[in-house]
């Protein structure tokens, strides 16, 4: 099917847009920042872009596990990625502010919600999708990629929120829940890495059937 490939590439480009980014905005320390504040000021456009890449990659992906998937766990998975895709599209319209800056603010409220849907749930839609997927033998045959995928989702999570919890105890009177002191920037980048990462690996297990 041409979707693997429309979803690996989009994938791919979202990865590279990415790096691009991490040279072309020197003024975000990435150690403590996190990507979607690639959005502000100059050069936004290019994160707005690679959010909308990462999202038509989650549909086209769908559309090629669509037939694999169970009447159950399968319709869950579906209407889940569909969420999962809105809301990548959500973070790319709506701009999210400064992590410094606590101003309330209706369209970084809006954001701040898509990017939760997002890092909050794909471990758990993912690992919803590869059980379906493996009562069907042609997935079957790929248990193994299958399971280390959906293991690395799960820990670039873990290492996202781990690091967050341990400065916090590390440096419990800085007061602000997010700032300088709080190196959750590499952990974000590992996780959607990792995030991505399922995802061509799921097309390229298609691309063999």
């Amino acid at each position: 099917m041409v979707s693997e490939y429309i979803s690996i590439v989009f994938a791919v480009v979202f990865l590279l847009i990415l790096l691009l980014l991490h040279f072309l905005k020197r003024e975000f320390d990435p150690s403590w920042r996190m990507i979607s504040e690639y959005e502000i000021g100059r050069f936004g456009w290019l994160m707005r872009l690679a959010f909308f890449c990462w999202g038509t990659s989650i549909f086209s992906l769908l559309i090629t596990i669509w037939p694999f998937l169970l009447p159950i766990s399968g319709t869950i998975s579906r209407l889940w990625f569909v969420l999962i895709g809105i809301a990548l599209f959500g973070a790319g319209i709506f701009k999210t502010n400064p992590i410094t800056d606590r101003t309330p603010n209706l369209v970084n409220t809006i954001h701040t919600l898509c990017g939760a849907i997002v890092i909050l749930s794909f471990p758990i839609v993912a690992t919803f999708a590869v059980h379906s997927l493996l009562y069907n033998p042609l997935w079957l045959a790929n248990q193994g990629l299958l399971i280390f995928g959906t293991i690395l989702i799960w820990i670039g999570l873990i290492v996202f929120f781990g690091s967050i919890v341990v400065a916090r105890i590390k440096n419990p009177s800085a007061g602000e829940p997010s700032g300088p002191h709080i190196y959750q920037g590499w952990p974000n980048r590992f996780m959607v890495v990792t995030y991505i990462i399922w995802i061509i690996v799921i097309d390229g297990i298609a691309l063999r059937f």
